[in-house]
């Protein structure tokens, strides 16, 4: 695991918290800033997954990893010229 799915998982865990104490004591500010937070856990939980992911391919095949970064380099760089 790495660090955002770490966090991710408090975040999440501590807006279903948040959420329930807001619903328990009705709060709807509370409930409310615990779905985001929940919300914004699950993202970061996701973003961390993609990462690794990411490592995983980059770790096997190198050299895959290496030509398609080159790839979208061109492809942004042409995108950017024709602002231009």
């Amino acid at each position: 695991m790495n660090e955002d799915q770490i966090r991710g998982a408090a975040n999440t865990i501590g807006g279903r918290v948040q959420r329930a104490a807001g619903a328990l004591t009705g709060d709807h500010g509370l409930e409310g800033e615990g779905a985001v937070r929940e919300a914004a856990g699950r993202v970061q939980q996701k973003a961390g997954d993609a990462v690794d992911s990411v490592r995983d391919v980059v770790a096997h095949r190198p050299l895959g990893a290496i030509l398609s970064g080159f790839g979208i380099g061109i492809l942004v760089g042409l995108l950017i010229a024709r602002r231009d």
